[in-house]
């Protein structure tokens, strides 16, 4: 389907991320927290189990943004969700995705960079600490 969008997170994280690799490296993650692979279909309908806020744009330009400035997001509810994109959308790019399909994805398939400098843990460190 056209309208379909795959977006990965760590659960129970609630930003997507545009690739596996992006989902683990942008925290600190536990190994008890699972990976998942979200399939999104653009809606404004009702019955899906769970609702996100997906920016529209190509891939290579979404990738250049920070996770945390996106405002790509999974809510519970399509009230929440509908909210969130009314308050943050200043550049009308935003749209309500509902969750079609979710499943679990294994790290060990995933190329995970394994060169992390240390001043990048240090700082992803801090950034747990204010949260």
């Amino acid at each position: 389907m056209e309208n379909e969008v795959k977006r990965y997170r760590v659960s129970p994280k609630t930003y997507l991320c545009v690739t596996p690799e992006e989902a683990i490296s942008t925290g600190i993650t536990v190994g008890e927290e699972m990976l998942e692979e979200i399939t999104l279909v653009r809606t404004q309908g009702f019955g899906y189990s769970m609702y996100a806020s997906v920016r529209e744009m190509p891939v290579d330009k979404l990738a250049g943004i920070p996770v945390s400035e996106r405002g790509e997001k999974l809510f519970d509810s399509r009230r929440e969700a509908a909210r969130y994109i009314a308050e943050n959308n200043s550049d009308s790019s935003l749209f309500l995705y509902g969750v079609k399909d979710t499943r679990m994805v294994d790290r060990r398939e995933i190329a995970q960079k394994e060169d992390t400098p240390v001043a990048d843990f240090m700082d992803q460190l801090k950034d747990f600490e204010k949260k």
